[in-house]
């Protein structure tokens, strides 16, 4: 396998982004190839998908947690390599509730950690957890 750097795989994994990747076969292909199987996700405890996920399969689970109470769309990305093994994601979300069709626009930060050219660990900051949980009924 050819080693990726951390800014190779954001410009990877960005093109998984567009609303109609979430359900494609290719995005999962491509997420088993760009995330480590025992990737670590963390997120705020404060909200229903939050806490620590290990493994490919909690890191999906998770994934399909946000996307069962939320549509989420991208409204802008950016991301920078700022160490060898490591990048930094800033992204803006329009979060909507599927229960209640409130919506909220939140930036995100994740510290994404790389090794062996695979994503081993995410860590998500949300901006405001309870502007996003109060879109919840």
């Amino acid at each position: 396998m050819t080693s990726r750097t951390p800014l190779q795989i954001m410009e990877l994994l960005s093109a998984t982004w567009h609303p109609d990747a979430m359900g494609d076969p290719a995005t999962a292909q491509r997420w088993a190839e760009l995330f480590d199987e025992d990737i670590v996700l963390i997120e705020p405890d404060s909200l229903p998908h939050g806490g620590r996920h290990q493994g490919l399969d909690g890191f999906r689970a998770a994934q399909a947690g946000m996307r069962e109470l939320w549509e989420q769309r991208i409204e802008s990305a950016e991301y920078w390599q700022c160490a060898p093994d490591r990048a930094v994601l800033r992204i803006v979300i329009r979060w909507t509730a599927r229960a209640t069709g409130r919506s909220v626009l939140l930036p995100m930060i994740d510290l994404i950690r790389v090794r062996d050219g695979r994503i081993v660990a995410v860590e998500a900051f949300v901006h405001d957890t309870a502007a996003l949980l109060a879109t919840l009924p």
